[in-house]
C-alpha cells in the first residue's frame, strides 16, 4: 500500500524521535511539497525536532525514505482547492492526491479526517501506525503504550 502523511503524524513522531516506526509499520511513504513547507516553517519558528523529518524526506538530488510529491493535475488542484475553507494546504493537498492516486491519507487532524470519511478515503493516524507497530511485533505493547504517553507529554494533537 502506499501512504500520504500530513504534518500532524509526521510531528507527532519525530517529537518522540520514533520516525523510524512510521518506515517499518508501512509500505511506500509519501508526503506533499505543503506539508514540507510548513515543516519547514516549523523548524524556522524554532521546532528543532521537526528536522528529523527534513532529513528523510526525498526529492530531486537528495536521498531519503518520505518521498515528496506534488499536485500535478487540474483535478487534485480543484480537490484541494474546494477543501481550503476547512482546512489547511497540508491536509488539502495530501487528502487531494490520495483521492486521486489511490493511497491511504493519514493524518490526525479531525476536520481533514471527517473530510477523508465523507470521501470514502482510507485514512489512519498516529494511533494506527503504533497500532500496526504493537500487532506486527515491531514493538511490544508495553513500549507503544510509553510512546503514545511520550506523545501526549509532547503535546499530541
Amino acid at each position: 500500500m502506499r501512504f500520504i502523511l500530513n504534518n500532524t503524524v509526521l510531528s507527532n513522531f519525530a517529537a518522540v524521535s520514533q520516525l523510524r516506526l512510521i518506515k517499518e509499520a508501512m509500505g511506500d511513504i509519501f508526503t506533499t511539497v505543503e506539508v514540507y513547507e510548513e515543516i519547514l516553517d516549523g523548524i524556522m519558528k524554532g521546532y528543532q525536532f521537526l528536522k528529523e523529518i527534513e532529513e528523510v524526506i526525498s526529492y530531486e538530488g537528495k536521498e531519503g525514505w518520505i518521498s515528496l510529491l506534488s499536485l500535478t493535475n487540474q483535478k487534485e488542484h480543484s480537490l484541494m482547492v474546494e477543501m481550503l475553507p476547512r482546512v489547511k494546504q497540508g491536509e488539502a493537498s495530501c487528502i487531494a492526491i490520495a483521492l486521486c492516486r489511490g493511497m491511504v491519507f493519514v493524518s490526525d487532524d479531525w476536520k481533514a479526517r471527517e473530510i477523508a470519511k465523507g470521501k470514502s478515503l482510507l485514512f489512519s493516524g498516529t494511533i494506527g501506525i503504533l497500532k500496526i507497530c504493537t500487532d506486527d511485533g515491531i514493538i511490544p505493547l508495553t513500549e507503544g503504550n510509553r510512546i503514545l504517553s511520550a506523545m501526549i507529554d509532547k503535546g499530541y494533537y
